[in-house]
């Protein structure tokens, strides 16, 4: 890291210009993974904004390693009492979010989410009347209120000649959920299951187009920065002008800060917080993380050059395929990846590092696997692959 420079901020205050090192670790205790409060899932999921979870083990630690106080069970029950939902509120990709705010997130990714829909329809064959009767009848489907497990949902499709191929079946409860009518609910098992949203969540918060765009940007900078302005744009998958406009209206609640990368965005009360001298490392016992594969630590930026190593993607990422494996990390940098296979009574968690941990490291590791042990209720045993 390069030695740290005085510089004036936007503010006219004097501040220290950030390292690769300080932004590592101000974005740990940014995100809650070091030091880790005790709040529940919902004030998770609010803080952070999104957390994507199209695999829904990986949602679950994502949540639960932000909290002291969560086991997965405390998760899953967060989804039953409709705390947080699961749903495409952002880059046409599964996330969980506070069930409140469903409504006006998935009013601001409609932009997005229907660019080119008309050319995924003809891939598919798909008429755009018989997607739209297939969203009416998912919602008549599941007025009763109760969750409906997803093979009953696509068999009522089925039932009603919507479903002319089996493909059609992830748009078109896309379509409907995107639509603001469904919404995943509780998790079954192995098996999603969807809910009508305006059933599930009676008193969904409404907001304005700008408040919206306002309360995003502060989300998103507050709980990942600090982090340059443009990465907002990817991470939401809003326009330009929709993400300068969010921050110029979040503004007061947000700071500029000077980095070795340029100049970055983050919530202004911590930087209003930062000192003359470098960041304070995370507690001993939080310095090494095991984190699930699309973790928002690695997902929430697309400049990763602070947290790891550019010659090392192709092993958090094979194939740059979109599929990031989940990670180890030590004080912010990313040193590995690993697996995990469940059994009844115990998580299997296998280590591929990229050069051999120390002895710190592995003491480190040791103590996460406990964590995430604990946090699913089993007996980790962990082995280097």
């Amino acid at each position: 890291d390069r030695v740290p420079t005085v510089v004036t901020d936007k503010n006219h205050r004097m501040a220290r210009m950030l390292t690769a090192r300080d932004i590592r670790r101000l974005r740990l205790a940014n995100q809650w993974l070091a030091p880790r409060p005790d709040v529940g899932a919902v004030e998770v999921v609010e803080h952070l904004g999104a957390l994507q979870s199209q695999e829904i083990w990986s949602g679950r630690w994502s949540i639960g390693a932000r909290s002291i106080a969560l086991d997965v069970a405390a998760v899953d029950s967060a989804t039953d009492r409709a705390e947080i939902l699961r749903t495409w509120p952002l880059r046409n990709t599964v996330h969980f979010i506070p069930a409140i705010d469903a409504q006006w997130m998935l009013a601001l990714a409609e932009t997005f989410a229907y660019k080119g829909i008309e050319r995924r329809r003809a891939h598919l064959g798909l008429d755009e009347a018989d997607a739209r009767r297939a969203v009416e009848l998912l919602g008549s489907f599941l007025s009763d209120g109760e969750p409906k497990l997803r093979p009953d949902c696509l068999a009522a499709l089925a039932d009603a000649g919507l479903l002319a191929d089996p493909s059609h079946g992830y748009h078109l409860l896309w379509m409907a959920a995107q639509n603001g009518v469904t919404a995943f609910g509780p998790q079954r098992g192995s098996q999603s299951t969807f809910v009508r949203l305006d059933l599930w969540v009676p008193e969904l918060r409404r907001l304005t187009r700008d408040e919206a765009l306002a309360e995003l940007a502060f989300r998103y900078f507050d709980s990942h920065g600090p982090v340059a302005a443009v990465e907002m744009r990817r991470w939401s998958g809003l326009g330009a002008k929709d993400v300068k406009r969010g921050i110029a209206l979040a503004d007061d609640r947000l700071a500029e800060v000077a980095t070795e990368f340029g100049p970055m965005l983050m919530g202004a009360t911590g930087a209003a917080s930062l000192g003359a001298t470098a960041v304070d490392p995370p507690d001993p016992d939080r310095s090494v993380l095991l984190l699930s594969g699309f973790d928002e630590y690695v997902l929430g930026y697309g400049d990763r050059s602070a947290i790891m190593d550019d010659g090392r993607l192709q092993q958090v990422v094979p194939g740059n395929n979109g599929m990031f494996r989940p990670t180890i990390v030590d004080d912010g940098f990313i040193i590995g990846v690993w697996t995990r296979k469940v059994t009844r009574t115990r998580v299997d968690i296998s280590l591929e590092p990229f050069a051999a941990l120390d002895k710190r490291q592995r003491i480190g590791v040791a103590r996460a696997a406990e964590e995430y042990g604990a946090f699913l209720g089993l007996e980790p045993r962990v082995s280097t692959g």
